[in-house]
């Protein structure tokens, strides 16, 4: 995996593009409803960084190597999707959204295009039971501040194969976090 979209430029979702972006060999799409909600996304990650550039956490040239894989669209088209690895999603915690935007990437995806939510509490099952594709639906909830904080649960709907949760746990690996395997439960771990 390498080409990784997250659906919402929020707090959780710049912070999540941000953690794949500091790791090298991920490029990052941030999607949103509005240009304005990417620009002001990837300038929370740019804050982040000079942030650590500032403190000697990371260099200048790390910086802009990070900031070079970033980048963003508002209209998700079959064209711009064509070669998406992952998609994280980090809208607001609504089942009909996220069914609404689970069942557009259905559409838009490649097969082999897992998708993931970073839900805190809906079941993985029913975002998953608006694709076609169960079986690489999955909940990767990352914790605020996502690049900092190390633990991501792992969730598994009861239709998630075994081989997308072998590929998130690795890749969490990947992101130096640590995952933890949790039941498809109210509030997970």
């Amino acid at each position: 995996m390498s080409k990784v979209m997250v659906i919402g430029a929020g707090t959780m979702g710049s912070g999540i593009a941000q953690a794949f972006a500091q790791t090298e060999g991920y490029e990052v799409f941030l999607c949103d409803i509005k240009d304005e909600f990417i620009a002001g996304g990837k300038a929370k990650i740019e804050k982040q960084l000079t942030k650590q550039v500032s403190k000697g956490k990371m260099t200048q040239e790390d910086k802009d190597a990070t900031m070079a894989r970033v980048s963003g669209f508002v209209t998700r088209t079959a064209d711009n999707m064509k070669d998406i690895d992952l998609v994280v999603e980090a809208a607001i915690e609504d089942l009909k959204i996220k069914s609404a935007i689970f069942k557009e990437l259905d559409e838009l995806c490649p097969e082999h295009t897992i998708l993931a939510s970073n839900t805190s509490s809906l079941a993985i099952t029913q975002i998953g039971a608006a694709t076609k594709r169960p079986d690489k639906v999955i909940g990767m909830h990352f914790f605020n501040p996502a690049p900092v904080m190390k633990l991501i649960e792992v969730i598994n709907g009861i239709a998630t194969s075994e081989e997308t949760y072998e590929k998130i746990d690795k890749l969490s690996k990947d992101l130096g976090k640590t995952p933890v395997k949790v039941n498809d439960f109210p509030g997970f771990a």
